[in-house]
């Protein structure tokens, strides 16, 4: 339970500063994540690999889909996939990211307590 609630409160947190600040205010809202709500171990990983990594999946595909695909497409040309693999491969960027800033935020309150 407390993953899922660690993966919502992250994806929120996440979206509600990308509104003001640049693409690492998530790995921010994933350290504050870790470390209030305090996951523990491969959940914390889990928790921001899952909100942060639907986050930005939802996100790059909102933003494909309302250009028609063009840009995912040139894109996926350079690196020999497609427009969907693009947002695949945005997504799992996106919740390594996540991932590892909820673990790491998991592990500076281990350390501070």
């Amino acid at each position: 339970m407390r993953t899922l609630l660690a993966a919502l409160i992250n994806a929120a947190l996440a979206y509600v500063l990308g509104l003001w600040l640049p693409y690492w205010s998530l790995s921010l809202a994933a350290l504050l994540v870790g470390f209030l709500i305090h996951p523990g171990g491969w959940r914390a990983f889990v928790a921001g690999l899952l909100g942060a990594g639907l986050l930005w999946g939802i996100l790059a595909w909102s933003a494909d889909s309302a250009n028609a695909h063009i840009l995912a497409t040139r894109i996926g040309t350079l690196f020999s996939t497609s427009a969907t693999g693009m947002v695949l491969i945005t997504a799992a960027l996106g919740g390594l990211l996540g991932g590892l800033g909820v673990l790491v935020g998991d592990r500076v309150r281990n350390a501070v307590s």
